[in-house]
């Protein structure tokens, strides 16, 4: 598909692309927040991928203008966005997961920002909980500290620190630049996809948006977060009857899709170094986990057992993860 010129009459000036699997009831709140946000002329396209719980059929019922694509079976999330992307005929096209609602306003900042600078590729929201606590929307390409405090659970300890969120607040990266943000609300021009697209369909879950942002600013493009151009985001709520979630994150996907991102964009030696780091990382983090466990109610302690599992099980892919790095 060719670039297409900022001056045609026939497009509309934003494109909403939403992929969904058996979220009904989120994907509908997500398609009012932008019918009730988002100019006359925009474009949806949902993407229902393979859903049992009539999502298709209900988006048909209550917009039948949403343009709605259905894989007859689970693709999964990058095949579906890529999908719903080469749909997308806009200038702007809105990557929103089925689980994230415009919030009042929020539109106008995000169409602003593409407005003033015309080297800003990628734009993306400051995500928030439904009660209003902000989530992490944005940062710094991965290295080797984070990698080990994503692995050793460092970073969720601190998280919980009340002086830490009093100095380090998560989706306020300040004044500075990000060098990615998240793809559960991400804005791009159209000629970033066509130059740079299609999302690479082997992440099993994450890392797509780091992949897409290290491309664009290799080819020179800005990544920006944008404080006001705020969307409300069910952090999980996607994956959370997926086995393997533990909170609103599967370690193992997580873990690997994350290494695959350093693989690919740092060679393989990077990679090699980073997941020793992780394993180290994750060594510690189940020492940890076997001391806690016996303590607490039971029903905490199963809790912490099946964590303990999942965990061990996102463990044990770092270690497939090295034959795969080292042959």
């Amino acid at each position: 598909m060719g670039t297409l010129m900022p001056d045609s009459p026939f497009l509309p000036n934003l494109s909403v692309v939403i992929p969904t699997h058996n979220t009904r009831e989120l994907t509908l709140e997500a398609v009012a927040s932008v019918k009730a946000e988002a100019p006359p002329d925009t474009e949806i396209v949902v993407v229902d991928d393979g859903s049992s719980d009539g999502t298709s059929q209900a988006l048909a019922e209550r917009w039948p203008e949403v343009v709605v694509l259905r894989n007859e079976t689970p693709a999964g999330f990058s095949v579906s966005a890529n999908r719903g992307l080469a749909q997308a005929r806009a200038r702007i096209v809105l990557l929103l997961n089925s689980d994230a609602a415009l919030t009042p306003g929020s539109l106008l900042p995000m169409f602003d920002a593409f407005e003033s600078d015309d080297r800003l590729g990628i734009a993306g929201a400051a995500l928030q909980y439904p009660d209003g606590s902000p989530q992490w929307s944005g940062g710094c390409f991965p290295s080797l500290p984070w990698l080990f405090a994503l692995t050793s659970g460092i970073a969720v300890f601190a998280g919980a620190l009340p002086f830490y969120r009093r100095f380090k607040k998560p989706g306020s990266p300040g004044d500075g630049p990000v060098d990615w943000v998240t793809g559960a609300a991400m804005a791009l021009r159209r000629q970033v996809w066509d130059d740079l697209g299609p999302l690479d369909e082997h992440y099993r879950f994450y890392g797509q948006d780091l992949d897409l942002c290290r491309k664009a600013s290799r080819a020179g493009w800005k990544i920006a977060l944008i404080p006001q151009f705020v969307v409300t985001h069910h952090h999980g709520a996607t994956i959370g009857s997926s086995d393997g979630t533990t909170g609103p994150a599967n370690p193992e996907h997580l873990w690997s899709d994350i290494l695959r991102f350093v693989e690919i964009n740092d060679g393989p030696r990077s990679a090699s170094r980073a997941r020793r780091v992780m394993q180290i990382g994750a060594r510690l983090r189940l020492g940890a986990t076997a001391l806690v466990t016996p303590f607490g109610s039971q029903r905490t302690r199963e809790a912490r057992q099946v964590r303990r599992t999942l965990y061990r099980k996102a463990a044990d892919a770092l270690r497939v993860g090295n034959s795969k790095l080292e042959t």
